[in-house]
């Protein structure tokens, strides 16, 4: 007697099952960013950088690019050293931001006693190695922001940032550059 898969048949159901798999997987992928209305995509893998330190966030930075929902900070952001936790301090325009940031190890942390971050998680997705710029974001998407410790140059790190942020899911074009 012949098998099944011997005269073909059953093959050609495995051949249709799959290109069906792969046509429904392929219809359901978006676009860079998130069709449901966040921003990002929240099937996009998001990792934090494990070597990051409350030490190495510490000092003044400078909004670069932020994403709406991101308190709309002006001027110098500053991340104090508090023992455990970073302070972070800002101006808004609807006044001043402030949130303590306790660390959670591998380049993660959750804001505090801030009516404008909540108690989020907020991670470092990335930062270069001379601790010069960061991407920093939520994996629920809520908030993302790019920050420098100048408020201008650095384009390459920029970008690098913002390739970051878009290979997490963030949708590059709701970020909005910020002038300082």
């Amino acid at each position: 007697m012949t098998s099944l898969v011997e005269t073909g048949y059953a093959r050609g159901l495995l051949h249709a099952g799959l290109a069906a798999a792969l046509a429904a997987t392929l219809a359901s992928c978006g676009g860079p960013g998130n069709e449901r209305g966040g921003l990002r995509n929240p099937d996009a893998r998001i990792s934090s950088q494990v070597n990051v330190t409350a030490a190495r966030l510490a000092g003044d930075w400078y909004i670069r690019a932020g994403w709406p929902g991101t308190p709309n900070l002006s001027g110098p952001l500053r991340l104090a050293s508090g023992g455990e936790t970073l302070t972070l301090t800002g101006t808004a325009s609807d006044g001043p931001v402030r949130a303590t940031l306790t660390p959670l190890g591998q380049g993660r942390f959750r804001a505090g006693n801030s009516p404008a971050f909540g108690d989020s998680p907020i991670w470092v997705l990335w930062m270069d190695a001379d601790d010069r710029t960061a991407a920093i974001g939520t994996p629920d998407g809520r908030f993302g922001w790019i920050m420098d410790r100048s408020a201008n140059g650095g384009a390459d790190r920029i970008t690098a940032a913002k390739e970051i942020m878009e290979w997490m899911g963030y949708d590059l074009s709701l970020s909005k550059e910020t002038s300082q």
